[in-house]
């Protein structure tokens, strides 16, 4: 399973990556991009599973970047991070599940196993990712 981690932070891109490899040890491979063109391009290249962004880098430019990579990522998941409530409030109201910074491991969990639909039962996550659908607006802290 391929993830991107997107955010401008390092220390922020660091602590996703420790929680998700402490939740789920047999992920195939994180990948990471700051907010930037570099993280559409990785996006485009390795079409994720799964992408876990900062809300900047879907609102830097205009909002047919948002309609562009929200329309071509149909084949997985994707979960808005901000520390800021109203902005995630505005996603999720397009179908996006949202997590609210600090993001902590239970969040962080929940999030998921709530992407996924699904867990492995044995306390390790399994990602298997459905389809986007729209989720209720309920940031978890």
């Amino acid at each position: 399973m391929q993830i991107i981690l997107v955010d401008d932070s390092l220390q922020v891109r660091d602590s996703l990556r420790q929680m998700l490899e402490q939740l789920s040890p047999d992920t195939a491979e994180i990948m990471e991009a700051g907010c930037d063109a570099s993280a559409l391009r990785l996006i485009q290249k390795h079409r994720p599973e799964l992408i876990i962004t900062d809300a900047k880098l879907l609102l830097l430019g205009e909002a047919p970047l948002l309609e562009q990579l929200y329309g071509q990522h149909t084949y997985g998941r994707m979960i808005v991070t901000s520390s800021h409530a109203f902005i995630l409030k505005a996603f999720c109201r397009g179908g996006m599940d949202s997590l609210l910074k600090p993001i902590g491991l239970q969040a962080l969990e929940e999030a998921l196993l709530e992407s996924a639909g699904t867990s492995s039962g044995n306390g390790n996550l399994c990602l298997p990712i459905k389809s986007p659908c729209p989720c209720p607006y309920s940031p978890r802290t």
